[in-house]
């Protein structure tokens, strides 16, 4: 093993060759870039937040339930059928003073929209 650790050999370097250059040299032309005028940033109006759509989680039966009834065509959409049904139990089963705690919840819940 020792014999591997003092081994003087020197071994032949490569033969690279001669020198490879291109034939035709790279060169950068840069056209100057001409400033256009900047695009108008275009404001997207903000949505209402009645329009949004959201989720809102029910047991597989009323879901079922309210499909029902916009198939039997007593209303185009679910949000219009629940509208009615929203409408005709405020009719019946609300006061006034409710009516007005009702509102005064409902512009809170529209003010964090």
């Amino acid at each position: 093993m020792s014999n591997l650790l003092n081994k003087n050999s020197k071994k032949k370097l490569l033969d690279r060759g001669p020198q490879i250059q291109p034939t035709t040299p790279f060169k950068l032309d840069v056209e100057p870039v001409v400033q256009a005028e900047p695009e108008k940033i275009v404001k997207k109006k903000p949505t209402s937040s009645e329009k949004k759509e959201s989720s809102v989680r029910v047991k597989k039966s009323t879901r079922n339930k309210l499909n029902a009834l916009v198939s039997l065509n007593k209303a185009d959409t679910i949000d219009d059928l629940i509208e009615i049904m929203f409408d005709e139990y405020f009719s019946v089963h609300v006061t006034k003073d409710e009516k007005k705690q009702f509102d005064m919840v409902m512009d809170l819940y529209k003010s964090k929209n």
